[in-house]
């Protein structure tokens, strides 16, 4: 029973580096590729929840069993009990912080997709290419009062 809470903890922690990890990957910081990153998927988010379980678990598990805990591992766990919720603390920042920037790059990579295939398909679609393009008049029926193009056309 004495390292328990210390095992359960560990395990926490080594599981948010890892979601941390599969983040940075899926963002594709490493290769460049902008237009590649997705966003977070179920199982990162649930890999969070789960981590910060595991994270959060061992202090109630040490507080319900101190009693049945030596002293020695007593002392130590009173000793390394602030710093270890910091550091627990810490990783599950880093999680969301990562997990944001995901989803961040994602939106800006969902868009730029989008502008993409739009351009595409006006340069198929769009009957004044052909003829050399649109008339200033037609640009002018075309605009809203707030000087953006209408989308009811």
């Amino acid at each position: 029973m004495n390292a328990v809470p210390a095992i359960i903890w560990i395990i926490g922690v080594v599981s948010a580096l890892a979601v941390c990890a599969v983040t940075i990957v899926r963002s594709h910081y490493h290769d460049g590729e902008n237009l590649k990153v997705r966003p977070v998927s179920w199982a990162v988010i649930g890999a969070h929840f789960t981590t910060l379980v595991l994270v959060a678990l061992p202090y109630p598990i040490y507080l319900q069993h101190r009693d049945a805990i030596g002293a020695h591992a007593r002392a130590l766990y009173a000793k390394l009990g602030w710093p270890s919720a910091v550091i627990a603390i810490s990783v599950i920042m880093l999680e969301l912080f990562l997990m944001y920037m995901q989803a961040r790059r994602a939106m800006i990579a969902q868009e730029a997709r989008n502008t993409a295939e739009q351009g595409i398909a006006a340069d198929a679609t769009d009957p004044h290419a052909a003829v050399g393009g649109m008339s200033k008049a037609h640009d002018e029926e075309d605009k809203d009062e707030d000087d953006w193009p209408s989308t009811l056309v």
